[in-house]
């Protein structure tokens, strides 16, 4: 058997092998920079965290903010997007933000947006890293946080309203004024 002579070949060929799995680590390192505690998210303001939006503008740090989970698999979250619908435009009288959030894959979470005319801003969340913060064991599922990044109401997403968003956070401001 004749050894290669890679004299002869592309730069690309004769570029050491070795070195790939080197710049493979490397760049996962760098690239995983982000927060990928879901612990970590707690200690830190919520609402800061990186979301792929799908659709609409992701939420701004210092304002109040809904988050409800779904899945583009889930019955019970099929029945709640004229109801989420609805709230969304209601909410716009209020100076809260809303995002949904799934952890299925972007394109697919896009389409389904488009297909079922989805109005409200929605993120992926592809390593579930507010859901296992926030210890969501269910879905539909929503938190409320408040202008601090506290969580102060969690529940099934169907439960969610303009007015007990309001009653909430009324009471959360009532409370830290104490």
């Amino acid at each position: 058997m004749k050894t290669p002579d890679f004299r002869n070949c592309s730069p690309l060929m004769r570029f050491p092998i070795f070195l790939i799995p080197a710049i493979t680590v490397i760049w996962l390192l760098t690239g995983c920079a982000k927060q990928t505690d879901p612990d970590a998210l707690l200690e830190s303001d919520l609402a800061a965290y990186d979301f792929h939006m799908v659709q609409g503008d992701g939420p701004k740090v210092g304002k109040p903010l809904v988050i409800e989970f779904w899945a583009t698999w889930c019955g019970p979250c099929h029945r709640l997007f004229p109801h989420l619908n609805n709230m969304f435009e209601e909410l716009k009288d209020i100076d809260i933000q809303f995002v949904a959030v799934t952890n299925e894959h972007f394109e697919l979470t896009r389409e389904f947006v488009r297909a079922r005319q989805l109005k409200y801003p929605v993120a992926v969340d592809i390593r579930d890293l507010y859901g296992r913060a926030l210890k969501v064991s269910y879905i539909p599922y929503a938190v409320i946080i408040n202008e601090d990044g506290q969580v102060i109401w969690s529940g099934h997403s169907g439960k969610l309203s303009k007015t007990r968003i309001e009653k909430v956070l009324e009471a959360d401001k009532a409370q830290s004024q104490v």
